[in-house]
């Protein structure tokens, strides 16, 4: 009657770290919505992270043969089935799970990364690039630098160069972009990426305070600083740049043209 229970004591039967995990996971993503709320994490990221987390490890159940995939086994959901690949499958499963035509139809192609960076852009100030352009290099160099030292990383402890990418581009710290770069290089492992990535961000974003506590002595913590001096930057100011932009950084790197129209026509909006 109750398939999500059923399941669960299925997997304490035959399986009992699915299970365990499955507890662990409903409990996490309950953390994560807490520490969202009150703000220790990153709410935006982490309360639908967590909702997400606890939802689909609640709602396992007893899938019918049809619908299953030789490596998924008896147990699955109703959400999605990322394992399909032949068109028959897909077919059937698209008219059952119903974030399946989601996931087909926005992750595997990567439309959905186009539609967050828009969204990004949305809520974006290029002012800040624009009036202190030194600052912002230095401060994307340092965050590229996880990147370049996680490649190697990554081949020597066995991935392949394409996961390995893949994998360090987390270390960016924007997740649209690891979203791409992981359908682009390396599907297989767009599911464990995509999680990484994003509790990295959060767990960064809570963990900032203690890092700077421990890397900047208190006496450097205690100066005054001198107030800034802004340079006013005009909405007509933020249009043309985000138009420039965008052009001159599609004819560098024309596989990201996507990503680059979908974040600057976002400022766009927002500035118009």
């Amino acid at each position: 009657m109750f398939q999500g229970i059923a399941t669960l004591a299925d997997s304490f039967q035959h399986n009992p770290k699915i299970a365990f995990m499955r507890i662990f996971l409903i409990l996490l993503g309950g953390l994560l919505m807490y520490l969202g709320k009150k703000g220790v994490l990153e709410p935006l990221l982490m309360i639908p992270m967590g909702l997400s987390m606890s939802t689909i490890n609640a709602a396992v159940m007893f899938v019918p043969d049809y619908m299953n995939v030789p490596v998924q086994g008896k147990h699955g959901t109703l959400f999605v089935n990322p394992l399909i690949s032949e068109t028959n499958q897909l077919m059937n499963i698209v008219q059952i799970d119903w974030l399946q035509p989601i996931y087909t139809f926005t992750f595997s192609n990567g439309l959905i990364a186009c539609l967050v960076f828009m969204g990004i852009g949305s809520l974006l100030d290029v002012g800040f690039v624009m009036a202190r352009p030194y600052q912002s290099m230095f401060l994307a160099i340092c965050g590229e630098i996880g990147t370049i030292i996680a490649i190697p990383i990554g081949v020597m402890m066995g991935l392949d160069p394409n996961a390995s990418v893949a994998t360090a581009v987390i270390g960016g710290a924007d997740g649209p972009m690891v979203l791409f770069a992981s359908l682009l290089l390396a599907k297989q492992y767009f599911v464990p990426i995509t999680v990484v990535a994003y509790l990295y961000l959060g767990l960064t974003y809570g963990g900032y305070p203690y890092l700077i506590k421990l890397l900047v002595p208190r006496h450097i913590r205690g100066i005054a600083m001198p107030p800034e001096k802004r340079t006013p930057i005009t909405s007509d100011q933020k249009i043309i740049f985000a138009v420039i932009s965008c052009v001159l950084l599609s004819l560098l790197f024309p596989v990201a043209g996507p990503l680059f129209l979908s974040l600057f026509l976002g400022v766009v909006i927002r500035e118009s």
